[in-house]
């Protein structure tokens, strides 16, 4: 007798019980991230636009690379030129005048990694006829404490004894030419004065009987 075959499951009813794939899920992006994304693009742009104008706002000036000592004469290999960022306040010299700088004198040290000022050469060396330079000790209230620069127009006024009378106290114009270090809030300057007054502007330093007043600023 003939055996029955077992029957195979059709096509159909094996597609049924196929499970079907789940879609994916969403992303969810988180709207802190979001924005944080939009800030650091805009800061990203603003960097890029500070570094754009601080490069098209710089200028090429005269720097020192040697030590220059008051009086001495400007060699070529104590300078060089740099690029330095447009400030109003500064005043270097531009490096175009550099062959003019050359062969002028130091009025004051001049330091290497410093920019040159126009107001630290001069065409000889002073003192010049008829004046006379000064050292005096200054100390904390003698004199301005807002800055001080060489080339700066002062008045050195002598300073009476309290025991003296009332009087209008004597004064005697210069240039500033140098100043020391700030010491135990004591500083030193050179003035250039009149030869005439130096003796008794000499005495009163020694003396420890002047105060400086500024009156023109050079910038």
């Amino acid at each position: 007798m003939a055996r029955a075959l077992p029957s195979r499951p059709s096509r159909a009813s094996h597609a049924s019980r196929t499970p079907r794939p789940s879609p994916a899920p969403r992303i969810r992006r988180s709207p802190v991230l979001v924005i944080a994304g939009v800030v650091l693009v805009i800061a990203g742009a603003l960097v890029s636009v500070g570094i754009y104008t601080n490069l098209s706002n710089t200028q090429e000036v005269i720097a020192i690379v040697a030590p220059v000592a008051r009086g001495e004469q400007i060699q070529r290999s104590d300078l060089t030129t740099v690029q330095m960022g447009f400030d109003p306040i500064l005043t270097p010299v531009p490096a175009s005048q550099i062959n003019q700088i050359v062969g002028q004198y130091a009025v004051a040290d001049l330091v290497p990694g410093t920019f040159l000022s126009s107001n630290a050469v001069g065409d000889r060396v002073s003192p010049t006829d008829g004046k006379a330079e000064v050292g005096v000790a200054l100390m904390a209230g003698e004199y301005p404490d807002d800055g001080l620069t060489p080339g700066d127009e002062v008045s050195l006024i002598a300073v009476p004894d309290k025991t003296d009378a009332v009087t209008e106290p004597l004064s005697y114009p210069g240039t500033l030419v140098t100043i020391s270090a700030v010491q135990a809030n004591t500083i030193t300057v050179t003035v250039l004065v009149n030869a005439s007054d130096a003796p008794t502007v000499a005495a009163l330093a020694a003396s420890n009987k002047l105060a400086l007043v500024l009156t023109t600023r050079e910038r």
